[in-house]
């Protein structure tokens, strides 16, 4: 897949965002989720240029065990405290991170 970069780049912004969401939403500073969020977005965006500069195992590994953490952690929230955390943000991070799943375990093919 050609633009696998490309997404797992969006990807990372994407979760970056969500922790940036969390902070709107609450009206307030919520360190925990904006590290959290900025970190993971930041070894994402990583990955992605892994994945441009042509280095596909590695970047593959580390994209794997970020969206993984993410996912984890999300769905554990959501889970646990879903008076809580069952809002849109948190779903919808959950189905990008499946989506983001996807698009990293996808085969290469080669025309």
């Amino acid at each position: 897949m050609k633009n696998r970069y490309a997404l797992t780049i969006v990807f990372g912004l994407h979760v970056i965002w969500t922790g940036l969401w969390r902070n709107i939403e609450a009206g307030a500073y919520k360190p925990k989720a904006l590290w959290f969020c900025f970190v993971m977005g930041l070894i994402l965006i990583i990955a992605g240029f892994l994945y441009r500069k042509g280095r596909n195992r590695l970047a593959r590994v580390v994209a794997l065990i970020a969206i993984s953490i993410v996912f984890t952690f999300y769905l554990f929230s959501f889970i646990s405290a879903p008076e809580k955390d069952a809002t849109f943000r948190v779903g919808l991070i959950i189905l990008s991170s499946i989506a983001a799943f996807v698009v990293v375990l996808l085969p290469d093919c080669e025309n």
